[in-house]
């Protein structure tokens, strides 16, 4: 590959220039900004050790942050979520940039609610989901699209809280609430199994108008992501007490309480990834987590006090009758 083009995607850039690829990242915004204290942003100075460029910029205009007449082979766009977003960076790649490829990462949360589940590719998906205006777009652009549909994602330089919500409640000694009834299985992927996939899809011809469930190849039940954030922890899983509550009856906002959707089973499988891209998973869901147990404390953030981000735990716990420490 020439030169790749990616928008976020941290473990990726690392992957591709680990390959030899030379890779430039563009972050949306101002390279000053405040979001850039943050993970995975303050962590661009590692990639820079490795070759990458990072530049700053509006997706609006990526030939103003990539440099005028800038070439590209491929480009991936792990930045946008609608039409209006996409549109610009899939013109700029087909037009200017000369891209053969373009991978764009898209969510696994369009799918709609099936009675058998696990969700596989080419299941129905909701048409109002911004991100099918996107998908179908590319898919009648002059470029070799591959998509991806992520799910719930662990792993260091992510920038949405998932484990860190179970962690910060396990590490505290707290009750962990949990919408339903624990059963509901989730597809929770580690990063950097995700970043592996789609640089499978990298300059290869297998995967030109391929549909990945970018996930895991198993599933967990929500009760089950508490035991093993508790062996990562290392306290025994039935010293951690789970609370089961119906948010309509507390009065929270699911959405807000809970990292995850917990109304029925969402889970999808990686069908695709693994007959057509030779996909393979190495590690479990209990080792990540052993290791990002590791960095959460090395991180300061176990011992932090974050009791502002308990307001709805207390509230559940309240109406359930339930104290709120173990």
């Amino acid at each position: 590959m020439r030169l790749g083009f990616l928008l976020g995607r941290y473990h990726l850039a690392r992957q591709l220039a680990g390959q030899g690829h030379e890779v430039t990242v563009m972050v949306p915004g101002e390279e000053g900004s405040e979001k850039m204290q943050k993970e995975p942003f303050c962590r661009w100075g590692e990639l820079r050790e490795l070759g990458v460029a990072t530049v700053w910029g509006d997706p609006a205009d990526c030939a103003a942050a990539a440099g005028a007449g800038k070439k590209f082979d491929v480009v991936v766009d792990n930045n946008g979520k609608d039409l209006s977003t996409c549109q610009p960076v899939i013109d700029w790649a087909a037009a200017e940039a000369g891209a053969r490829q373009f991978l764009y990462v898209s969510s696994a949360g369009i799918y709609m609610p099936s009675d058998t589940p696990p969700l596989v590719e080419g299941d129905p998906v909701d048409p109002s989901a911004s991100h099918v205006a996107v998908e179908e777009y590319l898919a009648r652009a002059s470029l070799a699209e591959s998509v991806f549909r992520p799910q719930y994602i662990v792993g260091p330089g992510n920038n949405k809280d998932c484990e860190e919500w179970f962690f910060d409640r396990i590490a505290r000694g707290r009750p962990v609430p949990i919408p339903g009834n624990g059963l509901a299985i989730v597809n929770v992927a580690q990063a950097e199994d995700l970043a592996r996939m789609i640089a499978l899809a990298v300059d290869n011809e297998a995967a030109h108008g391929g549909l990945f469930n970018c996930v895991a190849d198993r599933g967990v039940t929500l009760d089950g992501m508490v035991r093993l954030c508790a062996e990562a922890a290392g306290r025994a899983p039935e010293d951690v007490e789970i609370v089961h509550y119906d948010p309509e009856e507390v009065g929270v906002n699911a959405k807000k309480a809970f990292p995850f959707r917990y109304a029925y089973n969402f889970f999808s499988e990686p069908r695709a990834a693994v007959a057509t891209l030779g996909m393979t998973f190495e590690r479990g869901l209990g080792d990540a987590l052993k290791e990002r147990w590791a960095t959460y404390v090395d991180s300061g953030r176990a011992t932090q006090d974050l009791s502002a981000k308990f307001t709805l735990d207390d509230q559940i716990l309240q109406a359930k009758g339930t104290s709120q420490a173990v």
